[in-house]
């Protein structure tokens, strides 16, 4: 498996703000400076940021530096992710966005939702374990998931629990209750952050409704890029959302990704969508990104995201989100003044 350069810019940065020398531990993975590294650089083995967290650890002298990094200023510094998050309207929107966003960086999520009988608990399953860093990234990923639940309101009562697969780290006590509140397990099978599940649809008074369909626009559109060439639907969505406001056919979009339209639609119905599917979610996240921004009229929206009339427009956003347009930029203007 692989990384995004920006995981190594991270925990550079972090060690720099710590004070530490960010080049000593680079020099184990042959990088002079944390200016050498590429954010859109091509994606490393796991192997590499394995070495680097060893080193940061060395470097530190600290075996819990993940604790460290795991809530430090530098995850907010980079990725385009950090931007969707500040804006989320709640907790589990974020954690939507998290899981669809996670390949900007990583192979796969390393938080997963789990609701059931026994409450909401956040999962954390590192992408990098074992290694020559131990559970650094466990305490990192864990210590990320538990400042996110602080960022939605969630109070130290609100941390119902929090298990770790191994036991406590010499002398680390205190850091873990002071990271995840005083009810830590060590030992457990899993690592899993139990919470008060009313946290999750809590509206957050820092939504902001134009920043955050404008982060998410974004965000749509570099993840497109990024899996251009391996996902065809990624490969539709950004086509679509270039073209408008004229609506590409089947036969234009299957020429301009170099397929015959046959095989264009059985390679969609593989994914299990369509081409139309795909053209309504293109026009729903332009049209709420224009809503939210309250710079252009209805019509001229309508107009913008390829419908040819206000009333066609107006039927197809009620049969998406339940509101008319207009209806549901009130209700972002509502929620933003919270």
């Amino acid at each position: 498996m692989h990384m995004s350069p920006i995981n190594l810019k991270i925990l550079a940065y972090a060690l720099d703000l710590e004070g530490f020398d960010s080049a000593q531990a680079l020099a184990a993975i042959a990088y002079a400076s944390i200016d050498d590294i590429a954010e859109d650089g091509a994606w490393l083995p796991l192997s590499v940021f394995d070495r680097l967290m060893a080193a940061a650890q060395d470097v530190t002298g600290d075996t819990s530096f993940g604790l460290v990094v795991g809530k430090s200023l530098a995850l907010m510094r980079y990725g385009t992710i950090t931007p969707v998050a500040m804006a989320t309207p709640h907790l589990r929107q974020l954690l939507d966005d998290i899981r669809r966003y996670a390949p900007l960086m990583i192979e796969r999520a390393e938080i997963d939702l789990v609701e059931d009988a026994r409450g909401a608990r956040l999962m954390v399953s590192p992408i990098v374990e074992g290694g020559l860093s131990g559970h650094f990234r466990m305490e990192q990923v864990a210590t990320s998931a538990a400042q996110m639940l602080r960022f939605v309101g969630a109070e130290t009562s609100d941390l119902l629990r929090v298990e770790f697969p191994f036991e406590v780290p010499a002398g680390q006590e205190r850091r873990y209750a002071a990271n995840f509140g005083p009810r830590v397990e060590f030992g457990s099978k899993v690592c899993a952050i139990h919470f008060t599940p009313a946290l999750l649809d809590r509206p957050l008074s820092s939504h902001d409704p134009v920043a955050y369909a404008s982060a998410r626009t974004r965000a749509e559109s570099v993840l497109a890029a990024l899996h251009a060439g391996s996902n065809l639907a990624d490969r539709v969505r950004q086509f679509m959302l270039n073209a408008f406001p004229q609506l590409p056919t089947v036969p234009e979009t299957a020429a301009q990704l170099g397929l015959n339209e046959r095989s264009f639609r059985r390679q969609l119905a593989q994914l299990g969508t369509t081409h139309a599917a795909l053209t309504q979610e293109c026009q729903r996240l332009s049209a709420e990104r224009l809503l939210a921004e309250a710079q252009m009229p209805i019509k001229q929206i309508a107009e913008a995201v390829g419908f040819g009339s206000v009333h066609s427009f107006h039927r197809a956003f009620r049969r998406w989100s339940g509101l008319t347009p207009t209806d549901w930029r009130a209700s972002q203007g509502e929620a933003s003044s919270r």
